[in-house]
């Protein structure tokens, strides 16, 4: 017997096993401050990916109040992580929040203002960043990256836009769609690279070096 389903109904589904995975006073000060954060099911997604990897370092690029990274802190309590984001109110909220982990570092700063200050090579990283900028940061990320590294870049599929012909797309995400598609495309013809698309909230595309 076939069962059809929508993506909506599985999210949901999702949402009833998981419903006290341990991010919900993060996300609630995310929604109360009106800023946005990594969806529960990216979370698990993300915490899984972790575990199974292991890294001993790991950043978060764009890390906000720190939904993210502890995303990232639980698959891997271990890893040091280095957090950064550019904006000051999230900043002190995740300053105050992580300041008794001592294996994570904070940084206000851009995300490639960062990268092309540190000589500091990395086993993970998750970006959720403005999606314009993914090409450029993964241009000076990619030499920052340990063998066999794993990257998650957030948010893909931008509302399911990269799916839509242009001219089904509004106007305002129009240019964000050519260049996250133009991205999308540069990473998946990579020889040198493994990725593939994990259909979550807003889509996470996974990859990792060869």
């Amino acid at each position: 017997m076939n069962v059809s389903f929508s993506p909506t109904i599985c999210e949901e589904f999702l949402k009833h096993l998981d419903s006290k995975s341990g991010y919900e006073i993060l996300r609630q000060a995310a929604e109360n401050m009106g800023v946005p954060s990594l969806e529960e099911n990216a979370c698990t997604a993300v915490t899984n990916i972790v575990s199974i990897k292991q890294p001993a370092k790991s950043i978060d690029i764009g890390c906000g109040i720190g939904v993210s990274s502890m995303a990232v802190l639980k698959g891997f309590p271990a890893t040091h992580l280095t957090a950064v984001d550019g904006n000051l109110e999230r900043g002190l909220f995740f300053q105050n929040y992580f300041k008794d982990y001592k294996n994570v570092t904070y940084y206000q700063m851009r995300g490639e203002q960062f990268l092309k200050t540190t000589d500091e090579k990395y086993d993970f990283a998750f970006i959720d960043t403005v999606k314009r900028e993914y090409s450029s940061i993964w241009q000076l990320l990619k030499p920052r990256l340990n063998k066999n590294a794993c990257v998650i870049f957030d948010d893909i599929l931008i509302y399911g836009y990269v799916m839509c012909m242009e001219c089904e797309t509004p106007y305002k995400y129009q240019s964000n769609r050519r260049e996250v598609l133009n991205f999308i495309n540069e990473i998946f013809e990579d020889e040198t690279l493994n990725a593939q698309i994990i259909p979550v909230n807003g889509g996470l595309l996974s990859i990792s070096l060869k």
